[in-house]
């Protein structure tokens, strides 16, 4: 059963109890400076309407296809893997990143993509420290749109995730999902694991092995895919099986294990350790420095939470 039909249950259930169960429509969109913190996933009772969360993200390349899936952090950052979208790294250039959490109120959800942020120890098309963040020009906007906390539990053999994609990694077996879809799976051992590796493929130590599900149309390998133990971000697809053969273990990057190099670059940007593109630093001197009827121009605001029904 997928998470929006759990979801749906779960409000048929407690709809006595709680007619708030309808979800969560946050007043305004995020801002720059926004704390994360105020704007928590809370797991799947709490999505307004049959989306995953506001958090569920859509990495498209410059010609607007998809790249990557990618998980929302904070206002400037989405998780994904570096694997994925390491071939995008130098033509960023019209690349953008989409939310999937709509409601009849948002015009935007939306936003540039500025620069990639690699691990200095992550070589291409090797396991090792398979994360990168993706850093935006601007925060995704979206009255829906929220984060998702990094994992704090030590992930164990047999523990059960759910895994969020759409399936382009897997066209081969079948086409790809115009909507998000997920998909259970079950955490394996290292010993149990390694020997099922395809040959060329060594296990690192940020590295989670999980078991496929038999029918490989109920695999889902999208690069970057987040993997979900409650309301935390535990993994993210690595790359390897692609669901032709779901004998073989999905391969996913250990959050916790990766989660200073998040922590530490997220901090970096803050402190001005980390820049922002050229391009873009350049384009906004050449704003502040225009006339000033372009600085000073005014926008009528609406709140389009006077007439939405929720």
């Amino acid at each position: 059963m997928g998470f929006s039909k759990r979801w749906l249950l779960l409000c048929l259930l407690l709809e006595t109890f709680l007619p708030y169960c309808k979800g969560k429509i946050y007043p305004r969109d995020i801002k720059l400076r926004m704390h994360k913190y105020r704007r928590l996933w809370n797991g799947v009772a709490s999505n307004t309407g049959p989306n995953y969360g506001g958090w569920l993200l859509r990495i498209l390349n410059s010609n607007g296809q998809f790249a990557c899936v990618g998980a929302y952090y904070s206002p400037l950052l989405v998780i994904t893997s570096a694997n994925c979208i390491y071939p995008y790294r130098n033509s960023l250039e019209g690349a953008t990143v989409e939310g999937t959490a709509y409601s009849k109120c948002d015009k935007e959800n939306i936003a540039d993509i500025d620069t990639i942020e690699f691990p200095k120890r992550f070589i291409y098309q090797k396991l090792y420290m398979d994360v990168a963040l993706v850093r935006l020009k601007e925060p995704i906007k979206g009255r829906l749109t929220e984060f998702i906390r990094l994992c704090n539990v030590k992930v164990r053999p047999r523990m059960r995730m759910f895994v969020f994609g759409w399936g382009y990694d897997s066209a081969e077996v079948q086409a790809a999902s115009s909507d998000p879809r997920n998909s259970s799976v079950h955490i394996m051992s290292t010993k149990e694991c390694r020997p099922k590796l395809r040959k060329g493929l060594n296990l690192s130590s940020t590295s989670l092995c999980v078991r496929q599900p038999r029918n490989p149309r109920k695999c889902l390998y999208d690069g970057g895919g987040p993997m979900i133990y409650g309301t935390q971000l535990c993994g993210i697809v690595s790359f390897g099986s692609n669901c032709q053969d779901t004998s073989k273990p999905g391969m996913f990057t250990n959050i916790k294990k990766v989660s200073r190099f998040i922590v530490e670059t997220e901090q970096s940007i803050k402190a001005g350790y980390i820049f922002r593109a050229e391009k873009y630093r350049r384009n906004k001197r050449a704003k502040l420095s225009g006339n000033s009827g372009t600085i000073e121009e005014t926008k009528t605001t609406i709140n389009p939470l006077d007439d939405m029904v929720c």
